[in-house]
């Protein structure tokens, strides 16, 4: 494991004050995930770390993702425990802003983490929030599935998928 620095702590920082506003929307944190509990299902909020960020200039990204409980292959006590690879639906924070730019932000030892923390809960609150409490139920998932669409996912994976919910509902 790398040393932690000054960046660390100011991601940290970011991450902690968004999960406390989003606490009001019933996202729990848990180190970089913050996770929604309903119906068997998981919304996920994930910040991931680039491999390319230097001590001095840390850059990550906001990951939305949303979990079909029906389709994890293990217990599903396990869902609390779950990352975005597990996702079933995935995309970045930046497909919901204009232009849909894979965004990263950076993070730097000067920097003034309570603008950032608010630009990010702006968003998330705004945006992916609504989104991912829509995709919550398995009927919403199955439903944006069936018209085509699987942010994440290729299209066999789709078709795989909805094939296994309709035989786990007969």
């Amino acid at each position: 494991m790398m040393p932690r620095n000054l960046t660390d702590d100011k991601l940290d920082a970011v991450i902690k004050a968004v999960a406390e506003k989003l606490k009001e929307a019933g996202f729990v944190r848990r180190g970089p995930v913050l996770r929604i509990l309903k119906d068997g299902n998981c919304g996920l909020i994930e910040f991931q770390r680039s491999q390319k960020s230097l001590p001095e200039n840390l850059l990550f990204t906001v990951n939305i993702g949303i979990v079909c409980g029906s389709l994890l292959d293990g217990p599903t006590s396990e869902i609390e425990k779950i990352r975005i690879i597990d996702a079933h639906i995935r995309q970045r924070l930046g497909m919901f802003l204009p232009g849909r730019p894979d965004k990263w932000w950076e993070v730097t030892p000067q920097m003034d983490t309570e603008s950032l923390a608010a630009e990010l809960t702006e968003h998330l609150s705004s945006k992916a929030v609504p989104y991912i409490l829509g995709l919550l139920s398995t009927p919403a998932i199955i439903a944006l599935w069936q018209s085509g669409q699987c942010p994440g996912l290729t299209d066999g994976q789709r078709q795989r998928f909805l094939s296994r919910l309709a035989k786990s509902a007969n």
